[in-house]
């Protein structure tokens, strides 16, 4: 498996942010990979209009900033991360993630998933949301506190011309723990076979041939990978079956390809890595 080597994290110093910090500096520190920090504050127009033409409120900012980044950088020093870097930048989030990026080419960026209320939990942020739609890159969205390395991972694929490099993705993500590659297939005509009132047994005799069709197509998916990387395929939606499957295997992180199709179509998001980013229980790796 390839290692990481440059690695970007955005945190804005909350709780969530600063669990991101912490996974990308064990990944960085597991490959002996670059860390770069990325740390957004408003523009200083928009600062100027809130408090005043002569307000100094910019410059705190940015110096508190910076002596935050000062004790987060101490602890990512101390948990083995060779080289590490920190940059402040001015206006939306995203941008700066991105413009950070353009100079910094990162194999992977690391973000916090965030939100506002009651549902704060399950909720992405509008930054996470617009970093993972534009990014050029796989994005970690971090939504538990880092721990430990990974023990467990999932591979969310559809089977179609991508799924291998989802796979590859997860494992260069999760190292060494182990990943079972998951399909949640459908019977797109049991609806219309039931409504025309069909025999039972030929929708159960369809369902049936739709996975024998999935199972051998896993099979093949997973064979070159020689045992290291278990296949299962469930019949069901994937938006409740990939969560569900999480749960069962107590995976902390779920890989899901951004969209199966070409990069225009990658640069948008799909629906199930869109609700798998949003609602599942553990780490999300967009690739």
């Amino acid at each position: 498996m390839p290692a990481l080597e440059r690695i970007l994290v955005a945190t804005d110093f909350s709780p969530l942010g600063n669990a991101a910090v912490r996974r990308a500096a064990l990944l960085a520190a597991r490959d002996g990979a670059q860390l770069l920090l990325v740390h957004a504050l408003p523009r200083f127009a928009t600062l100027q209009s809130a408090f005043g033409e002569h307000t100094q409120v910019d410059q705190q900012m940015r110096s508190a900033a910076e002596a935050i980044a000062g004790e987060l950088l101490a602890e990512v020093d101390a948990m083995g991360v060779g080289q590490v870097s920190f940059e402040v930048g001015e206006g939306r989030t995203h941008r700066v993630v991105a413009d950070a990026a353009e100079s910094f080419l990162p194999d992977l960026v690391v973000i916090g998933a965030h939100g506002k209320g009651l549902l704060q939990q399950f909720f992405l942020g509008g930054s996470a949301a617009r970093i993972l739609s534009q990014s050029r890159c796989p994005v970690l969205v971090v939504r538990e506190a880092a721990r430990g390395d990974y023990t467990q991972l999932i591979a969310a694929v559809d089977l179609g011309p991508r799924s291998g490099a989802v796979i590859d993705t997860a494992r260069t993500v999760g190292g060494a723990a182990p990943l079972l590659a998951v399909h949640a297939y459908t019977a797109p005509f049991e609806a219309a076979m039931r409504y025309k009132h069909f025999p039972e047994q030929d929708i159960l005799r369809y369902i049936s041939d739709e996975a024998d069709t999935a199972k051998a197509s896993m099979d093949a998916l997973v064979e070159p990978y020689g045992g290291a990387v278990d296949g299962r395929v469930v019949y069901g939606d994937p938006n409740p079956a990939l969560p569900e499957a999480v749960r069962e295997q107590g995976a902390g992180l779920i890989a899901v390809g951004k969209h199966g199709g070409t990069r225009v179509e990658e640069a948008i998001m799909g629906s199930v890595p869109r609700f798998l980013a949003y609602y599942a229980p553990c780490d999300v790796l967009v690739c």
